[in-house]
Formats: structure tokens, C-alpha cells, sequence
């Protein structure tokens, strides 16, 4: 942006556009005298200037060309166009306040019935709302059977659960914390309270092993599991793998902070790479994506602008590896007024392909735009400048459809694989349930 200010100013000293250099000079004083002395470039000839663009636009398309034969395969090979886009199911009456979170899970739940307890599976949806409360609703009947109360003082901005303990859950809230909670009991396990403002992301790593929250406070901190014999962590394909009707008294794994970093801004995203060893970070006001490698702990930057300059003018709000080829690419959604979402290679700056929305929708950068992958990589959900989520497909980089239904803001969105259901909540206070048939409660069979 300043450059281009550079540009247009040295336009009208060649072409001796006087008054108007004069009124441009006044207008933007601040701006070009900054640049003036920060920018080597602006002190060669424009038509330099002009002729290093194009032999750089150049090269760059040549790379590019390079880049695109490099593709795998199934990033250019067009989908099925099945896809969730039914509006098959709407829940008004599980929260009287705006959603912000929702997952689902099977849920193992315990009655007493005829003297003796009896254990269920339930399909269940999990949300979090601004009421700060975590319901528990059954996906096949929309009735709440289970609220986890008195556990924040703010709204529930996040959850997770764990891969293997598929009752062991963790939130993040706006009054700075986090908590484990097992929601089988709704007794909470673990609350940690190393943050000092909202916690905006809260995530266990692919293994179960680590946790991570970030923070408006400008920091992540890693938690790692305790030792011992009592909190074993086990692959979800094990033998030994215990099924939740058998674990109520089973030791459920707790942490301990590990390390924390700060750095210069708000964090809106994190990810977990396949092998967690790195995680993700972005950060606004920051061009740069932190790989951190949770072993030692070191930071690689990697440039979002595919001309390496610093100039910040999107920040990655949410980010997440591709469901195949273990994460080889990062989908990375902006707060860029054309709606810009980037597929990068992972540990790379280069840029595989980018998405935009150019429907005029004001004041972006005051939303908070997300993603949720299709499982076959095809195609990918996006919600957060209004009540529609837009499908994309990937290999034409367009607008495929539009899932209209809400009345307010998407806030969340959850693929369900198991049912392969779109799951999504937002500020009109509704879970609203997509599938790929348009037919009302097939999912309610499987």
C-alpha cells in the first residue's frame, strides 16, 4: 500500500502534474515520507520501478507454472459434488442465548433403570454459548440431557475433545480459562488459569499428549500429560483402547504447563501439524506463520506475501492442514475485504492457490471468518461475514454453494464424519444440522 502511494506520487513528478502533486503531497505526507526513507526503491526511476514488477510478476508466474505441475493429484481432480447442503434439521431450543461453539460426540450415558445402571450411546451435540453454559443435546432428538453449569463466568468460546477419551473434553472461555471436563460426570477434571484475557483457542494435539490454549493476552502456553501409570495415553485403533461404557473408572489423563510464548499481537488461530511436532500459529498485526517445534520450542517464520515484503494487510484467523497427504498444505482463512483464503504448502510461504468471495460485505475486518474441511479434501465450509456458509471447491477455487438457513452469524461449524453431517451454530441461537441428501432426519439410522 505505502508503495504504491510511492508509485502514483512518482507518476505525477515525471508527467509534471503539478497542483496535483501538491494536493497528493499533502494527503498523504505521513505515508510517503515513511516510505521515502525506509524503501531503497523509491529512490530509482519509476520506469525501473515499473520494469523490476514485471520482470518480477513474470518470474513469478513462471514459478508458478512450475508450482502447478507439482500439484497432487487430488487437488485438481474434481470432486463427486456430494456434499452437505440439505438443511435437514434446526434446533431452537437448546440455548435462549448466541452459540459460539459446537462439536459432536457419541456419548456414553449412564441411567438407573429397574434397580440396576444401564448404559446408552447417544449421537450427541455439544455447544457453547455466551450464556456460559455447555449443553449436552441428543443429535436424534434435539433434547437437552445434560447442562455443565457453574464451571466459566464467561462465554464458552472453544472446545475440543480428547482422540481417545471421548469423555474428556476442554473448553476455553472469555473469562481467561480453560478447564478439562469430564462430561460423562460433569465433574471438571483440571482448570487452568495461566491466561490474563479471553482464550480464543483451546486444542489437544493429534496424539492426546500435549494441550495448547492461546490468548488475547498475546500467548500460547503447551501443556504436556503427566506421567504414570494412571493417565495412559492410547492409540483410538488399539486393542487395548477402552470403550467409554468401561472407563467411567478409568483414570482420565491430566497436564502440566510446559512452556509459554509471547508474542506481538492477538492469536486467532492454531493447528496442530499430523506428526505434532509443530504447531501453527497466527497472530494479528503479523504477516509471518509461526511453525513451532514442540520439542525445542524454536520459531520458523514463514511470509504470507508472495512478494516477501512486511506489509500487513490480512491476518490468518483460522488455519488448518488438508485431511490428506498427512497436512503436505494449510487452508488459512483472512480477514481480507475480497475475502481471501490462501492454501499454502505446508512449511512453505508458497501459495498453492487462492480462494476469494468478492461479494461486497462491510466491515471484514471486524468479522471473524473460519473453515471446516470436507473429509475427501475436495471441498471446504466457510462462515463469519453473515448467516451463509459458502461451500468451495477446491480444484475450480469457486463458490460451489451457498447453505442458507440462519438468520444472525454463523459462529461455528463441526463435521461430523461419522454421519457425514455439517454441523453449525451461531448468533441466532439455533444448531442447524446439513446433509448431503435432502431428506428430513436420514442421519437418525446410522
Amino acid at each position: 500500500m505505502a508503495l504504491t502511494h510511492i508509485l502514483v506520487l512518482k507518476f505525477l513528478e515525471y508527467n509534471n502534474y503539478t497542483s496535483t502533486l501538491e494536493s497528493f503531497r499533502q494527503e498523504a505526507k505521513e505515508i510517503i515520507e515513511n516510505e521515502e526513507q525506509n524503501n531503497e526503491q523509491t529512490k530509482q526511476p519509476l520506469t525501473a520501478i515499473i520494469q523490476e514488477y514485471l520482470f518480477n510478476q513474470l518470474q513469478s508466474n513462471v514459478e508458478n507454472m512450475s508450482l502447478e505441475r507439482n500439484i497432487d493429484d487430488y487437488l485438481i481432480t474434481p470432486g463427486n459434488n456430494k456434499y452437505p447442503r440439505y438443511l435437514c434439521e434446526s434446533f431452537s431450543q437448546i440455548h435462549t442465548n448466541n452459540i459460539l461453539s459446537v462439536r459432536t460426540q457419541t456419548l456414553t450415558i449412564r441411567n438407573f433403570n429397574d434397580g440396576e445402571y444401564q448404559f446408552s450411546e447417544i449421537p450427541t451435540i455439544i455447544t457453547g454459548s455466551a450464556d456460559k453454559s455447555i449443553r449436552l443435546t441428543s443429535l436424534l432428538t434435539g433434547d437437552t440431557f445434560n447442562v455443565v453449569n457453574n464451571i466459566h463466568k464467561g462465554g464458552i468460546i472453544c472446545l475440543d475433545f480428547h482422540p481417545n477419551y471421548n469423555h474428556l473434553m476442554l473448553t476455553g472461555s472469555m473469562d481467561s480459562t480453560c478447564s478439562l471436563i469430564n462430561v460423562s460426570t460433569l465433574n471438571t477434571i483440571q482448570t487452568f488459569k495461566d491466561h490474563s484475557k479471553y482464550v480464543v483457542r483451546a486444542k489437544f494435539s493429534i496424539d492426546g499428549n500435549m494441550i495448547v490454549t492461546a490468548s488475547y493476552d498475546h500467548t500460547i502456553n503447551i501443556y504436556n500429560v503427566e506421567n504414570g501409570e494412571n493417565t495412559p495415553i492410547l492409540s483410538p485403533t488399539s486393542p487395548g483402547t477402552p470403550l467409554l461404557s468401561s472407563t467411567t473408572n478409568i483414570p482420565l489423563p491430566k497436564y502440566n504447563k510446559i512452556h509459554s510464548i509471547t508474542f506481538g499481537g492477538n492469536i486467532e488461530s492454531i493447528c496442530f501439524l499430523s506428526n505434532d511436532q509443530y504447531l501453527v500459529v497466527g497472530i494479528r498485526g503479523d504477516n509471518y506463520l509461526h511453525y513451532i517445534n514442540l520439542v525445542n520450542f524454536s520459531d520458523k517464520k514463514y511470509n504470507m506475501n508472495s512478494n516477501g515484503d512486511d506489509w500487513v494487510s490480512f491476518t490468518p484467523m483460522d488455519i488448518s492442514p488438508s485431511p490428506h497427504n498427512h497436512g503436505k498444505y494449510l487452508l488459512v482463512s483472512t480477514d481480507d475485504e475480497n475475502g481471501r483464503i490462501i492454501l499454502f504448502r505446508t512449511h512453505s510461504s508458497q501459495q498453492i492457490y487462492n480462494f476469494y468471495d468478492l461479494e461486497m460485505i462491510p466491515d471484514r475486518k471486524l468479522t471473524n471468518p473460519r473453515h471446516c474441511w470436507h473429509p475427501n479434501g475436495k471441498y471446504f465450509f466457510t462462515f463469519g461475514v453473515d448467516s451463509f456458509i459458502r461451500v468451495y471447491d477446491v480444484a475450480t477455487k469457486t463458490i460451489v454453494h451457498k447453505l442458507q438457513g440462519h438468520k444472525d452469524i454463523v459462529r461455528d461449524l463441526w463435521f461430523d464424519q461419522d454421519r457425514d453431517l455439517l454441523i453449525s451454530c451461531g448468533f441466532d441461537k439455533t444448531v442447524k444440522i446439513w446433509s448431503a441428501d435432502d431428506a428430513t432426519n436420514q442421519y437418525s439410522n446410522n
